[in-house]
């Protein structure tokens, strides 16, 4: 038996292995790109709001993460209070006009690429993969934004790849205000006092009908070939949930949306295709689109805390309370294997502070040993992110060989094997080497990772975990094949 001191020098061998791996997939992602606006929230920010404006928190809605979309600024601190008293993450969406009360009140900002696509664009162009984009709504300031190595798809006669910085489109640029608060800070609401638990974002965005989740008419019967130039997709914006002008209903854009996936799979059989979790506004129709498209996916991406609604929406309510009353790697792989299951996608990839858990349905084409190498690949990254923000360069990622896998993620994987074989699963001495443990139909995976106190950023590091992990898996599963 290897004690605890082993299996940390052994799970620190996986890591400094990881960190070797190189990119070398075409990666395509679509369709959500935006230009974050990061605010920095710190005590004197809020106190200052509420010298000036004491009658903000008058009338709070009884239900503020509820609220869509958020319209006032009332409403907007109390989703901020609320937020920032658990400690969770939250996306909506606001009307435009509140952008101009925040230019007023918030100073201090900055702005970034923002949106699953834009982030993992550019990410996986930093990494060396050879990296493309496409968004409908391409403005000069968005297209700025992007690493100048990502390309785009030009559509002639056929599909031609031009630099993204080449491919402006229109004017409206799409904004999502972060607002970002570091753990233990102590905020003032009033006479109410608030210390954040841990660090975290509120994310709220702009709409505009024009910044359309699908791809354009005129690249649409393109896609067939567009499928056969990349190794895998990373999609996400479908929580929109419905094209003005051209899919107007939920079932309109559902068939519209999977027609088209299905064309970018046509002359490609093998591509791979992720889904990134963004919630939707109404769970019924969450389920339901979800139930349609999430088939035609490889791979779901997903954090703690979305997976609880996800659960909720998809009829698991008790798997959603055990979750939320004691959050737990156990807890978060039962809750994975019944969103694996429900979906019909083969690889759940969930995301937390300090650990992933990973669900492979069986028949799954690579090795889960390849799959934790290349979670661990992918925690090494988004540490990297943490602790400099933007998007890692490859020559960065090795700054973290010597950086001890969390604390949280070791004891994590611990209880996790426990209370696995206290109910009489396969799990022992080798699920704590290898994090794996092999049931009858699908492997599970519990992969440590490193935490980063107070890190520089939060925004996007779950599209960068997904994204990274993913693509390190498939170089890695075809660099194996070749050496076979």
């Amino acid at each position: 038996m290897v004690d605890k001191g082993g299996r940390r020098v052994m799970w620190h061998d996986y890591l400094r292995h990881a960190i070797t791996t190189k990119l070398n997939c075409r990666v395509f992602a679509g369709f959500n790109a935006n230009v974050d606006v990061v605010i920095k929230l710190n005590a004197d920010m809020i106190a200052g709001i509420m010298k000036q404006e004491p009658q903000i928190l008058d009338n709070p809605p009884a239900e503020p993460t509820e609220v869509w979309p958020v319209t006032t600024n009332t409403e907007f601190m109390a989703l901020l209070k609320e937020c920032i008293k658990v400690g969770k993450s939250h996306y909506g969406v606001m009307d435009s006009k509140l952008g101009d009360w925040f230019s007023q009140v918030f100073l201090q900002r900055s702005e970034a690429m923002g949106g699953q696509a834009g982030i993992i664009a550019n990410q996986m162009a930093a990494l060396g993969a050879t990296s493309s984009v496409y968004s409908p709504v391409l403005s000069s300031k968005q297209a700025a934004s992007f690493d100048s190595r990502v390309l785009y798809p030009e559509v002639n006669s056929g599909i031609t790849w031009i630099p993204v910085r080449e491919s402006v489109n229109d004017q409206w640029t799409k904004l999502n205000y972060i607002f970002e608060y570091a753990k233990g800070i102590t905020f003032k609401f009033g006479d109410e006092e608030i210390t954040s638990p841990r660090a975290n974002r509120v994310i709220l965005g702009t709409r505009n009908p024009k910044a359309a989740m699908g791809f354009d008419p005129e690249i649409a019967s393109h896609l067939p070939e567009l499928g056969q130039t990349i190794d895998v997709a990373f999609m996400a914006g479908y929580h929109h949930g419905r094209i003005e002008g051209r899919a107007e209903t939920l079932d309109e854009y559902i068939k519209l949306s999977s027609d088209d996936l299905l064309r970018l799979k046509s002359k490609n059989p093998e591509l791979k295709l992720h889904l990134e979790y963004v919630p939707m506004p109404d769970a019924d129709d969450e389920k339901k689109l979800l139930k349609s498209l999430a088939p035609l996916f490889t791979s779901f991406g997903i954090n703690e805390n979305e997976i609880r609604r996800l659960l909720a929406g998809l009829g698991y309510g008790e798997l959603a309370a055990e979750i939320a009353e004691n959050e737990r790697a156990f807890s978060l792989y039962k809750g994975a294997l019944a969103v694996a299951r429900e979906l019909n996608v083969p690889r759940i990839h969930l995301h937390n502070l300090g650990y992933y858990v990973v669900v492979l349905m069986k028949p799954y084409g690579v090795d889960p040993e390849i799959v934790r190498q290349a979670c661990l690949f992918a925690s090494a990254v988004n540490a990297v992110k943490a602790m400099q923000g933007g998007a890692v360069p490859l020559e960065d990622v090795d700054q973290m060989v010597d950086y001890p896998l969390s604390d949280v993620g070791m004891k994590q994987l611990q209880e996790f094997v426990s209370e696995a074989q206290s109910l009489g699963l396969p799990a022992g001495e080798a699920v704590l080497a290898t994090g794996i443990m092999e049931l009858d139909d699908h492997w599970a995976l519990v992969v440590p990772a490193h935490i980063v106190p107070n890190p520089v950023s939060t925004v996007g590091m779950g599209d960068t975990v997904s994204s990274s992990a993913y693509a390190a898996e498939i170089s890695l599963a075809a660099a194996a094949q070749r050496g076979s």
